[in-house]
């Protein structure tokens, strides 16, 4: 008898917009179970993020009564997995048994079961993870057939369950067979069981384990699965076909004894590890896997997940923040902080693929709200107010990093990469101010591998590439230095095409620190060059912070010609802050500027006021990337250019000092 099982996984990320679920409710959770219901004859298994869960639970608690029926029934097995859905692999042993524990107890609370079975998010999978989830009584898991090639099993022996393990402890892994994954719903029904025939005869379990937002949601699969009559069909001929092939949930395969060991290595699905590559790399993986036969593919590897956090500073700024907040909860000894700590490990805002991710401001703002939300919960002292101070090397580049935390505000500074601030965390709002991603490359734009979620929408996504294409030569913070060229233009700058004249945006500064009154005062420093138009100048800029324990900060920047012939300088820090949207800063350019408020109706806005009049360029920062439904334009926050032109004698200098206060 051909054992066929079929796996959902269901799942939204933590921050995404209500009428999004909404949507996908309607679209694809629902009509899913429906037609299921209409078809005694076919079992599957499921799994359900607990972010989902706890929005059934408030929107559509009856939908989850129905799926508890088809449990009871003994026609859905619920599968477990980090509440949150977190990359497992990633977090400390505390987390990740707090997240399966969790979503363990919702289980059999909810649907009177106890999962055996996980769902590994993204199926990254480390070899430590099988005796980490063996200690917490988990006793199988499904993995894609690319890691079984990457082990040198062959596609013909993938036709079981398998068990691996680590230090002695064992786990029990399914092979997702990914020619079922793409036929799935992509092929007329019939295709599927032709593919299943080839195993009559043989006592064979092939396993279909994907996105349950495919069949519905992806654009133009719910005309195809549910008004073309695609599920209904389906089902129908695996009933017609039950005298050799069945149905079945992956607790219904565990009588038969496992096929044997096998020791599987870091890795995770190819499209995964195709994107997690920097992008030449991935185009160039994209184009030998489309050009090569079957057989070779499965000897092709791409990278894994944790090269996201190199590809895409952001991505390791949030990780390594989450991992501190993660620390804090734990030293704490209590309970408080945990739930919004496991939100914030919901993988979605932590890489990019198809999908949005990282790109999305409001899936990475609902990080950071939730550590924010989860440190801020934690018992702390009722003294007076005051800022910690700590070096962490968060990029490893062998120069530290300045974390400056204090009751109202957090503020993280790159001395070695131009002295920026990359984070401004206003805690009353839950809001960190520094959170936007600047302008990447991708394989994408020039190409690269086709869309499985969208198709192919290439002619016109390319054009529009063409036309809206920028890429950053420099990470985008606060209180990074400029010095323009006389030449320079505001559309010049906001394409980063303009001509620096200064080694200061990258350069490292010295700095020193001291207590004052109301804040901290971090004194940062660097002599550097300055291109005149006929040779280099010495340049010393000196920028002292004072970080305001009411959460406001102000910079006061002085810089000095160390040459010995006097000469113009275009000079401007620059500002790097997320807004929800350009209402809140569109594109301008101003002159004499003294005071500005940026007002968001989202997170509150900012207020700044120089010390003299000073001109002020601002722009959107926009990112294109990719999502389900093709290219699209994100907007990330402003750029602001508060600069001025000073003609200096040698020796002579020039000041001013901006403030800068949440609304």
């Amino acid at each position: 008898m051909v054992k066929l099982v079929l796996a959902l996984h269901n799942h939204q990320p933590v921050g995404n917009f209500d009428s999004v679920l909404e949507e996908a409710y309607k679209l694809s959770y629902k009509p899913f179970f429906d037609v299921l219901e209409r078809h005694p004859g076919v079992r599957v298994s499921a799994h359900f993020s607990g972010i989902l869960y706890d929005w059934l639970e408030e929107r559509h608690p009856d939908y989850l009564d129905r799926l508890a029926a088809l449990v009871s029934a003994g026609r859905l097995e619920i599968l477990s997995g980090g509440y949150y859905e977190p990359i497992l692999a990633l977090l400390p042993e505390e987390d990740r048994r707090g997240q399966v524990d969790m979503m363990r107890d919702y289980v059999r609370r909810r649907f009177a079961c106890d999962p055996a079975g996980l769902w590994l998010a993204e199926r990254v999978w480390e070899p430590e993870l099988a005796g980490s989830l063996a200690a917490m009584n988990v006793g199988y898991t499904a993995l894609d057939d690319i890691h079984f090639f990457s082990a040198g099993f062959e596609e013909k022996d993938l036709t079981g369950r398998f068990t691996t393990e680590y230090g002695g402890r064992h786990l029990d892994v399914f092979p997702i067979n990914h020619r079922l994954r793409y036929l799935m719903p992509f092929a007329e029904p019939q295709k599927t069981i032709d593919y299943l025939r080839g195993f009559e005869g043989k006592d064979a379990v092939l396993v279909m384990a994907d996105d349950g937002e495919k069949f519905g949601l992806w654009p133009g699969t719910h005309e195809l699965v549910y008004t073309k009559g695609w599920l209904e069909k389906l089902f129908g001929l695996l009933e017609k076909n039950s005298s050799w092939l069945s149905t079945a949930r992956f607790s219904d395969c565990l009588a038969s004894p496992s096929k044997g060991l096998a020791y599987l290595p870091t890795t995770s699905y190819h499209e995964l590890s195709q994107w997690a590559l920097p992008p030449e790399r991935s185009r160039r993986l994209a184009g030998l896997w489309e050009d090569s036969a079957e057989d070779f593919r499965q000897f092709l590897r791409g990278g894994y997940f944790r090269n996201f956090f190199s590809k895409y500073p952001e991505a390791n700024r949030l990780y390594r923040r989450m991992l501190r907040a993660s620390r804090k909860v734990r030293a704490s000894g209590t309970d408080l902080g945990l739930i919004n700590l496991y939100k914030a490990q919901c993988n979605c805002g932590y890489w990019h693929g198809v999908f949005g991710g990282i790109y999305l401001p409001h899936i990475r703002m609902a990080v950071y709200r939730n550590i924010l939300e989860a440190e801020s919960s934690l018992p702390g002292g009722r003294g007076a107010p005051r800022f910690e101070l700590a070096r962490e090397d968060w990029d490893a580049d062998g120069r530290p990093e300045l974390l400056a935390e204090g009751d109202k505000a957090n503020f993280y500074f790159a001395p070695a990469k131009g002295g920026g601030m990359w984070e401004w965390d206003y805690k009353p709002r839950r809001v960190n101010f520094g959170s936007v991603v600047w302008r990447h490359p991708e394989a994408y734009h020039e190409g690269g591998a086709k869309n499985i979620a969208a198709g192919e929408k290439r002619r016109a996504a390319d054009e529009e590439l063409k036309k809206n294409l920028v890429y950053d030569w420099h990470p985008r913070m606060c209180l990074l230095d400029h010095f323009l060229h006389p030449d320079t233009v505001p559309e010049a700058f906001e394409k980063a095409s303009y001509g620096e004249q200064g080694d200061f945006v990258l350069g490292e500064y010295s700095f020193k620190h001291s207590e004052e009154t109301g804040g901290l005062l971090i004194k940062f420093s660097r002599e550097g060059s300055v291109w005149s138009g006929r040779s280099h100048l010495p340049v010393r800029v000196e920028k002292d912070v004072l970080l305001r324990h009411d959460g406001s900060w102000q910079a006061a920047y002085k810089v000095t010609n160390l040459g010995g012939v006097r000469a113009e300088f275009w000079f401007g820090p620059e500002l790097a802050l997320a807004f929800s949207g350009n209402a809140a800063c569109p594109r301008g350019e101003f002159k004499g500027v003294t005071a500005r408020a940026f007002p968001d109706q989202v997170y509150g806005g900012v207020e700044l006021e120089f010390s003299e009049p000073l001109d002020l360029w601002t722009f959107p920062l926009e990112t294109i990337s990719r999502s389900e439904e093709g290219v699209e334009k994100t907007y990330q926050g402003a750029v602001l250019l508060a600069h001025s032109r000073r003609r200096l004698e040698a020796g002579a200098s020039f000041s001013f000092k901006l403030e800068v206060r949440p609304l």
